[in-house]
């Protein structure tokens, strides 16, 4: 009779085992109706204090468990006998959807190891699964088919639609406290909230790149791209764990296009910290010979009265770029005086002439490019008897002015039709240079979107470097100490100089004035230059 009740026990404990895939890294739990991933971090043996490296160590384990959670699905079947990673692959909408799902979890049997390493687990319910995904999965027999939900109701995740195209998404942030700086891992913590809240509810791509030495994780960068935009947070609520502060936020996410949405676009750009734009466009009209404008020197043989008016173009683009939200735009009469006075500018401008306009205009961006209409002969008699058509083409680009790097490029071609040749140019260059601002608006916004998201890159040029073993240490005090710092790579070092890119979420100015202020640890810096995208300092020593 014992023998048999063992065996009964022993059966019994084998079926939920049928029921679960398990990977080793992720498995999805048909009797708990659960996808798990397990997460393991290594703590950053030269991280400041146990708090940093621990916190460091359970982001890397959180990363790890939702690549290997979303692994984990991606081999699962479907119904059509395919993988859930070809349905995925083939419907990108549908994997950032999931994407923000694995990422809004929170992580449960979290282990911290004495050396500030940690694991974790992340249990994501099957049935809070996207329904284009959860009504393709295949369900093991004997199991309910699965539910399925949206974002905006699924049970656990604090994401409500509000109608229109905004959501809010309540999710927490934390950052280490260094040197006693509670208001700098504050705002550290609030970001972190809000680049959570964003991926939770319109999904993010992420790219990770690791670097694995002797089977522990010394490196995992993660640079990522929300679609959503933060209209306002609020805080919700706040405290210490530790020497962690910790941040709940209520962000108001839209989740139309940045150019379709003033009040995005608006906070976008006072996170940039409203970058002054001037516009530089050369004409040439029906009949003119070549490209030209006030600005530039002007072909000897193109007619007078068609090269009076060279600003259609220009007026069309600055009162676009007004009502798209870009309130700091440099006066067209001031535009004209300092790009004569540097000389030399055609339709395209170089890295040295860019810098030296943006000095004398203190313009951070110049959107530069030309515009040429031509003529396309009589119109078909059936639209009307003597009307004129033409056609205009307009090209540039969105230059930052303190080093030269294109932000953005646009072409666009558009037609109109007028009774004499002159006014169908005119017709043309407006229609043209209004859906090209339109591109370009939505191109720039994206661009700086993925900036104060993931970090826009600035270069930092530091003199007075007496070792590389100071560089080194250098560079990993920018990372422990500064604010919106999110990465460091050294570039060169040579002859006491080092160069550095640094990844960095905020303002130039910011980072410029904590820079001198902060104690880096032994370092003293002072900062003998600054443009929107560099920083040029001197090293001393505390």
């Amino acid at each position: 009779m014992l023998l048999k009740r063992l065996a009964l026990c022993a059966a019994l404990s084998v079926v939920p085992r049928l029921a679960l895939a398990d990977t080793g890294k992720g498995e999805l739990d048909w009797g708990r109706r659960v996808l798990v991933g397990h997460g393991q971090g290594a703590p950053d043996l030269n991280a400041p204090s146990i708090a940093v490296a621990r916190l460091g160590a359970e982001r890397a384990a959180k990363l790890d468990a939702f690549r290997n959670a979303l692994e984990t699905l991606k081999g699962a079947e479907v119904e059509s006998g395919g993988s859930v990673g070809t349905l995925l692959q083939n419907d990108k909408t549908l994997r950032s959807r999931v994407e923000g799902k694995l990422k809004g979890v929170q992580a449960i049997k979290t282990h911290y190891f004495s050396d500030g390493g940690v694991s974790l687990d992340i249990e994501v319910p099957l049935d809070q699964l996207p329904a284009d995904l959860a009504k393709n999965l295949k369900v093991p027999a004997g199991s309910a088919p699965l539910q399925g939900t949206s974002e905006a109701g699924a049970k656990g995740q604090a994401s409500v639609a509000l109608g229109g195209d905004v959501v809010t998404q309540t999710a927490q942030g934390q950052a280490a406290v260094l040197s006693g700086d509670k208001p700098q891992a504050r705002e550290k913590a609030i970001e972190d909230a809000l680049r959570h809240a964003v991926e939770m509810a319109v999904g993010t791509k992420v790219t990770s790149t690791t670097e694995t030495q002797d089977f522990q994780t010394k490196m995992d960068q993660v640079m990522s791209h929300s679609t959503g935009f933060v209209k306002k947070y609020d805080i919700v609520n706040e405290g210490m764990d530790g020497d962690v502060v910790q941040v709940t936020v209520k962000a108001y996410i839209s989740t139309v296009e940045l150019d379709k949405d003033l009040e995005a676009m608006g906070l976008l750009m006072a996170r940039k910290n409203m970058p002054r734009t001037m516009v530089l466009i050369a004409e040439q009209n029906v009949g003119m010979v070549a490209p030209a404008a006030a600005w530039m020197k002007s072909p000897k043989d193109m007619p007078t009265a068609i090269s009076a008016d060279l600003r259609i173009a220009e007026n069309v683009m600055l009162d676009q770029l007004k009502n798209s939200g870009f309130r700091q735009l440099v006066d067209p009469e001031i535009a004209e005086e300092k790009a004569v006075s540097i000389g030399g500018i055609s339709t395209d401008i170089t890295a040295a002439q860019a810098r030296k306009l943006g000095s004398l205009t203190h313009a951070e961006v110049i959107i530069i490019g030309r515009v040429i209409a031509t003529s396309r002969g009589d119109a078909p008699e059936e639209l009307g008897k003597g009307w004129r058509t033409c056609s205009a083409i307009l090209t540039g680009r969105a230059v930052n002015t303190d080093n030269g790097d294109i932000l953005s490029t646009s072409e666009t071609s558009q037609n109109a039709m007028q009774l004499d040749d002159l006014n169908c140019g005119k017709e043309a260059i407006k229609k043209a240079a209004k859906a090209f601002t339109q591109d370009m608006v939505k191109k720039i916004g994206e661009r700086w979107s993925k900036d104060v998201s993931g970090g826009n890159e600035v270069h930092v040029t530091v003199k007075k470097v007496t070792s590389f073993k100071q560089a080194s240490e250098f560079r990993a005090a920018l990372t422990q100490f500064i604010r919106g710092v999110k990465g460091v790579a050294q570039r060169s070092f040579s002859s006491g100089t080092q160069e550095l890119d640094v990844t960095l979420t905020g303002s130039t100015d910011q980072f410029a004035e904590e820079l001198e202020s902060k104690k880096l640890g032994k370092f003293s810096v002072k900062v003998t230059g600054t443009t929107a995208n560099t920083v040029d300092v001197e090293l001393g020593q505390q």
